[in-house]
């Protein structure tokens, strides 16, 4: 089963994306963490989006989000017309260190990171790409 939802790249759309996580999750009977897992991911996205997304004053666009299931996977695919940015090619390589001595920002990134098993970016159609999967922790 898969589904989609287009909302615009602004914090107001998150009450609409987290209904349609909902009643996706539902659907599908996800088990409570993988729900959790899922909303986290997905906010960090559109809150990326919104924060770095876009020059300041500059129109804001849109995210495409499709969420899939097959096989005991989980699919996550996150498109977007900010300016071009590869998650997965950033280092966030500051985790050692203590909390007082790290840079602020990238931590999220780690965090989607360490919820996928594989993730692949790409650019096209000056869109960013980001699909994201993961075993889930439960068989459907």
């Amino acid at each position: 089963m898969a589904a989609r939802l287009t909302v615009d790249a602004d914090m107001a759309a998150w009450p609409a994306l987290a209904r349609f996580v909902e009643a996706f999750a539902a659907e599908q009977r996800l088990p409570g963490d993988e729900r959790a897992r899922l909303m986290v991911v997905l906010e960090e996205l559109l809150t990326n989006l919104v924060k770095y997304g876009y020059d300041a004053g500059a129109p804001r666009g849109t995210a495409h989000v499709g969420l899939a299931i097959e096989r005991g996977l989980l699919a996550i695919d996150f498109e977007d017309d900010g300016r071009p940015f590869d998650p997965l090619g950033r280092a966030v390589d500051h985790l050692d260190k203590a909390v007082e001595d790290r840079p602020v920002g990238g931590l999220g990134l780690h965090l989607i990171r360490s919820m996928a098993q594989d993730a692949s970016y790409s650019r096209h159609a000056g869109r960013n790409h980001l699909r994201l999967v993961r075993r889930l922790s439960a068989p459907l």
